[in-house]
């Protein structure tokens, strides 16, 4: 393909993903938070299930609704209020949380939810393929591994940049040298986004004040749980592929 037939067929591409991504955010804007969300996962089945078949779509829809749903089980039992999950095709889905976590502490427990609840989405579906032998059911949980793992990256705006706030923000510049490599090797372009944003946040950086003050103790339970997570999704991840050569 000629360097012009390769910018004219990525060019198409993103006008698509960006056409589907603004009705699921016009559903959200034109119709509330509940039948905005239900509209924007059906926009997102839609057009997952164009790239990738139905079954996949569903499921895959499913581990975001899961991933999601840690985040809000997780606000609400810190106190906070959130709006539903807004799905958005080949982007993923978000919430929006509606008062400010007052510590870093606090929003760190918000970010640890989404992939708690997918790390025990991943084993769930493991499980189910143990029982019925479905291969697609392990290509979910394979999926559902590298999504989780994916959002552990300590950069913003992915969950796991929250997590090291309370941690250590200086894990912002390791997150965002591993997004910047990952963009070189693959030339995805949502990554150099997110490779952009966490370049901001380490512009904007603040890493003093009561808000990212806690006592050693809380930074070494987040850290545990933050290692935790990845150590099982990776012993996981790494399981999974041999299952599927």
């Amino acid at each position: 393909m000629r360097p012009w037939g390769t910018v004219v067929y990525v060019g198409r591409r993103m006008i698509r993903r960006m056409a589907v991504a603004a009705i699921s955010l016009a559903a959200v804007v034109k119709f509330g938070s509940l039948t905005g969300m239900a509209l924007s996962m059906l926009v997102s089945l839609v057009a997952y299930a164009a790239a990738f078949g139905l079954e996949f779509a569903a499921g895959f829809v499913l581990l975001l609704f899961v991933h999601e749903w840690g985040h809000l089980l997780a606000s609400r039992i810190v106190g906070l209020r959130v709006s539903n999950p807004l799905f958005i095709p080949f982007i993923g889905a978000v919430i929006s949380l509606k008062q400010r976590p007052q510590t870093a502490k606090m929003e760190a427990n918000i970010a640890i939810g989404g992939p708690a609840a997918g790390t025990l989405s991943a084993l769930v579906c493991l499980a189910i393929y143990f029982w019925t032998d479905s291969t697609l059911m392990l290509v979910m949980a394979y999926t559902a591994c590298l999504l989780n793992l994916f959002n552990l990256i300590p950069c913003d705006p992915l969950d796991g940049g929250r997590i090291a706030a309370a941690i250590s923000p200086f894990m912002w510049w390791l997150g965002s040298i591993t997004v910047g490599s990952l963009f070189l090797y693959t030339q995805n372009f949502f990554l150099l986004l997110i490779f952009i944003v966490s370049l901001v946040r380490l512009w904007k950086s603040e890493t003093a004040g009561y808000y990212y003050d806690m006592p050693a103790g809380q930074r070494f339970l987040v850290l545990l749980w933050y290692l935790g997570l990845l150590t099982v999704l990776g012993v996981m991840t790494l399981y999974i592929a041999g299952l599927l050569k």
